[in-house]
């Protein structure tokens, strides 16, 4: 491969956005294509969270401990429609093989080594653009309200120190002396002061739609639908548009990149985990800190906007409607850690995170099209691990060697 002028995005979420922006400080032209609002999708959404010191796929041995009860339970931090058990079977099944123990320690070790890049490739790419002030380290509480709980966790917190990150295990009466709000059902957790956060992930993503915009980079709204690979790039079919001829092609449109690798004639076990939330102007409840509660499956993210509390999967498609109840069951479950905690004028949200079995993202290039690049899949990492894939996406289009090994990532792994 050799660089080239002309690179075209499709999908102008946060990982779209961070390639575009780094191409462009590698000298390439850029073009989104976009069929909404740039960052409207996931990444309007997400919770917050550079949670690069996260190393566990959702993937792991213990899980299917756990994933019984959270079945049974339709509003419970991990659900299946029944509509959907058909669909979802084939997923599940390459889930069940990812979590067997090999497996879970080859996934640990690619998490950690690309998570590893996230942190620096975010500082490079705001010190290019200009855009790092959402940035905040206050760290992440991983909060528990049954001893239980707390007791399991630290296989987990283990895993995380032997990937050389900080994790202080805390009582409770220490968790609520840094968070005061937070409730005496609080019996323990841990204190990751690596964590970071962003302010707003949404305007994160229009900081960087300025910048690319400022830079000559375009902005086309329209819906691919098809694309052929050609000796000389790629030929992108629009709905109710024209053919688009791209030097390069990088497809990073979340949930929705399945069927561009389908046309390519690469099938990837691509689904979504629906994730829903709700943001509070004005809750009650005053956090510094990012509060986990993994017990739960949801978060308690203080944002500029206020109070988010959002998690949960729900495994139903890309076309079923939102199940709000699922809403009133985190907001439900936060009370029960942070009393005082209000909804009042609360914002609901329901998006799709694009996940793959195995937890890991597809960053590679295409088998069956030299000059297309695929960056999706990032399940609950996407803010995360943007800018270190972006940085990646641009080291496969120019032919450098990529900061990590991209076999873990592979198109073709399944």
């Amino acid at each position: 491969m050799t660089d080239r002028s002309s690179v075209h995005i499709v999908g102008a979420g946060i990982v779209g956005l961070a390639a575009a922006a780094t191409l462009q400080a590698r000298g390439h032209q850029v073009t989104l294509i976009e069929r909404n609002e740039p960052g409207s999708g996931a990444s309007r959404g997400n919770a917050s969270g550079i949670a690069w010191t996260d190393v566990a796929p959702l993937a792991s041995p213990g899980v299917w401990r756990k994933a019984p009860g959270w079945l049974l339970d339709p509003l419970g931090p991990l659900t299946i429609r029944p509509s959907y058990a058909p669909s979802i079977l084939p997923w599940m099944l390459r889930f069940m093989a990812a979590s067997r123990p090999a497996a879970f320690k080859r996934s640990v070790a690619a998490i950690a080594a690309l998570n590893a890049e996230a942190l620096p490739a975010w500082e490079r790419l705001w010190a290019d653009t200009g855009t790092g002030g959402r940035l905040r380290l206050e760290g992440c509480l991983d909060v528990f309200d049954k001893p239980g709980e707390v007791a399991r966790a630290r296989a987990g917190w283990k895993l995380q120190r032997d990937h050389g990150i900080e994790v202080r295990e805390l009582s409770g009466a220490e968790i609520r002396e840094m968070e005061p709000d937070l409730g005496p059902s609080v019996v323990g957790g841990a204190f990751i002061p690596g964590w970071a956060h962003l302010d707003d992930p949404h305007a994160m993503c229009l900081d960087l739609e300025r910048v690319v915009r400022e830079r000559g980079g375009q902005i086309l709204r329209g819906d691919v639908v098809s694309i052929v690979g050609t000796d000389g790039g790629a030929l992108l079919g629009l709905h109710e548009g024209p053919v688009v001829h791209a030097e390069d092609l990088v497809i990073a449109c979340g949930a929705w990149s399945r069927r561009l690798a389908a046309s390519l004639g690469e099938d990837v076990p691509l689904d979504t985990e629906r994730g829903y939330n709700i943001t509070v102007p004005e809750p009650g409840v005053a956090f510094r800190r990012f509060v986990m509660l993994a017990g739960y499956g949801f978060v308690m993210s203080p944002i500029a906007r206020g109070l988010r509390i959002g998690g949960m999967v729900e495994f139903a498609g890309l076309k079923a409607p939102p199940n709000w109840a699922r809403v009133d069951a985190l907001v439900s479950r936060a009370k029960r850690v942070a009393p005082a905690l209000s909804v009042d004028g609360g914002e609901r949200w329901m998006g799709f995170r694009p996940s793959l079995p195995d937890s890991l993202p597809v960053i590679s290039q295409s088998r069956r099209a030299a000059h297309v690049f695929y960056a999706f899949g990032h399940a609950h990492h996407g803010l995360t691990q943007a800018a270190a894939t972006g940085e990646l996406v641009a080291d496969m289009i120019s032919g450098k060697d990529p900061a990590v090994d991209l076999a873990p990532y592979a198109v073709d792994r399944f």
